[in-house]
């Protein structure tokens, strides 16, 4: 551990949680306390419990999970309060949010956040008095205006050309072949472990192994921004150096840390000899990294792996507030800015056809586009899927009987896991004796917990897992389901997990959505209309009551991803991508 590195990373934390403090205490305190750990957040909730009034019990059950209680609590209240209002915004009740808002004095912040999740900019902004907290909403909302881009300081003067092809910090060559990357990203691993950082990590191993030179610096303050601290200014895991950017004390506005980022990138590029740049998704990076390639004088890659505004969209409660959404000022800007970022970039790398057409659709020129879709790491390759699942139900502690189906995802509305569970329960009710089986973590656990507590011990949820545990998991199912919702975002995003499941040897059933058909062919699963839980029902026990369908759809599946779909043959893509970008630098 770096001691020096550890004490700069204790003061930004001091720093921040003393303007957080300043900011709003009570919406601090109630994020402070939903982030604990499992254990010390229960222990608050129960602490919560025992406090009279509306606001404290709707924060105890909001705590322990219980969110149908805290939504009746805040619905059924005649005592109104900010706690309650913060809560209310918290769970979706944007409605008795707004009238908790406007029956308590000094809640212009609570306004202002209502009024930001629903995406009216300027009228979160006007609801507010002149402070800080006005300060940084404006100047949030210049870093989406067309044309904003960070500014970076003139101490950037050695740029470097695009045809370079020597290692500034060395004499030795650089084969303009193998260009050396910094890649840019909002997380990693060891800290982060999600789809977004394991395919970061599998792309930088994999150049890595080609005989590219990589680095990878993450996002300014992380990842204190996580609640936890780095070893040091550079991690490394598996090989791969991995940069932390943490200043003593974070700048108050987006607009000055994006500059502050853009000017620490320039050099670091400057510094290890990069040849090219790579950022992802979203547009607050391309931002930085585009400013800092300008001013390095480095051609630089966007790859778009999401949909921002439209999974922003997907984030309302019902289906008014998501169409309300969509129509708002935020979306506009988010969509408008994805698509100058993508198009400003020198090459755009994307997942999938559907994604493909939708940035062509938004303005990108097609020729600037290289589609390098998500593919399956050595661990599923190597994989023993020979156990049959009952096999591995065993050693997981889990009952051998049954037909378990499930998946492993982040939790959240759109993934459509409350269909699952009403698809599980009405197999049941039809004599199909399915059991029910989801690892992962995210916002929507709380509500489906509470919709499959009628299944009792045949729904288990495992919480958060590795990836070698979510491996393990999804062997122990006969059959994972993708059931994401009709969504905007899930008809043009292709996810991993689907990937995952067939090179696992698995047979999956599908939402019919264009996004997910790209993945998963006829002959390795099944589709079913998206958000019918009787179709999916339907098609579960068809499948639990034949053995010989699920093997084969398994066969197939895992057939199709070895011979189309390893990091180890993709990735190379990623390697031709720059070395393009280097020979039109050269001309």
């Amino acid at each position: 551990m770096n001691l020096v590195f550890l004490a700069r990373q204790l003061a930004n934390v001091a720093s921040t949680t003393t303007a957080h403090i300043n900011d709003d205490r009570v919406f601090f305190g109630m994020q402070l306390a939903r982030r604990l750990p499992g254990p010390a957040s229960r222990l608050v909730g129960h602490t919560l419990g025992c406090v009279p009034g509306d606001a404290g019990q709707a924060a105890s059950a909001w705590l322990l999970g219980q969110e149908a209680k805290a939504k009746r609590l805040v619905s059924n209240s005649l005592t109104p309060s900010r706690l309650l209002g913060e809560i209310a915004l918290n769970l979706g009740l944007l409605d008795e949010a707004e009238g908790i808002a406007a029956s308590v004095a000094g809640a212009a912040a609570l306004s202002s956040r209502i009024r930001w999740t629903k995406g009216q900019l300027d009228e979160a902004i006007d609801v507010l008095p002149d402070g800080a907290r006005r300060t940084r909403l404006v100047d949030e909302r210049l870093c989406l205006q067309p044309g904003w881009w960070p500014t970076v300081t003139s101490h950037v003067t050695a740029r470097r050309s695009r045809a370079a092809k020597t290692d500034s910090t060395s004499s030795t060559s650089v084969e303009t072949n193998r260009p050396a990357a910094l890649h840019v990203l909002t997380n990693s691993l060891p800290h982060t472990r999600s789809g977004y950082a394991y395919r970061s990590h599998a792309i930088l191993t994999t150049l890595q192994d080609a005989g590219h030179r990589v680095v990878a610096a993450t996002r300014p303050s992380y990842p204190v921004t996580i609640g936890r601290v780095s070893s040091g200014p550079v991690e490394t895991v598996d090989g791969i150096d991995y940069l932390r950017q943490v200043p003593l004390r974070p700048l108050p506005t987006p607009s000055a840390r994006l500059s502050d980022q853009a000017d620490w990138l320039a050099t670091q590029a400057q510094e290890r000899g990069a040849q090219v740049l790579h950022t992802t998704t979203h547009y607050v990076n391309g931002l930085a990294t585009g400013a800092a390639a300008h001013a390095a004088g480095l051609p630089w890659v966007y790859e778009v792996r999401g949909v921002l505004e439209e999974t922003w969209a997907a984030g309302g409660s019902t289906p008014v507030e998501r169409e309300a959404r969509r129509a708002s000022q935020r979306f506009e800007l988010m969509r408008d800015k994805e698509i100058e970022v993508a198009t400003a970039a020198d090459a755009v790398i994307t997942l999938g056809e559907t994604m493909r057409e939708h940035l062509i659709a938004g303005g990108v020129p097609a020729e600037t586009i290289t589609i390098i879709p998500n593919s399956v790491s050595e661990a599923v390759v190597n994989a023993d899927v020979s156990r049959i699942p009952a096999e591995v139900r065993a050693g997981l502690g889990l009952p051998e009987v049954g037909i378990w189906v499930g998946t492993a995802a982040s939790i959240v509305g759109y993934e459509g896991l409350g269909d699952l569970v009403d698809s599980v329960i009405l197999a049941r009710t039809q004599g199909t004796d399915l059991r029910l089986l989801i690892a992962g973590d995210g916002i929507a656990l709380p509500e489906l917990r509470e919709r499959a507590a009628i299944l009792g011990e045949n729904a288990v949820f495992t919480g958060r897992v590795s990836q070698a545990e979510a491996i393990e998991y999804q062997l122990g199912l006969d059959v994972i389901v993708v059931p994401r919702k009709n969504e905007q975002v899930c008809q043009l995003v292709t996810p991993i997990k689907p990937i995952e499941a067939l090179g696992l040897g698995r047979p999956v059933i599908i939402s019919d959505l264009p996004a997910l058909n790209e993945l998963v062919p006829e002959s390795a699963g099944v589709r079913v209309a998206p958000g019918d839980p009787n179709s999916l029902a339907e098609a579960l026990s068809e499948l639990a009551c034949n053995d010989g369908a699920r093997i084969r759809y398994g066969k197939n599946g895992r057939e199709h991803v070895l011979a189309t779909r390893r990091w180890k043959d993709i990735g190379q893509r990623y390697g031709q991508v720059y070395s393009q970008l280097m020979e039109v630098g050269a001309v």
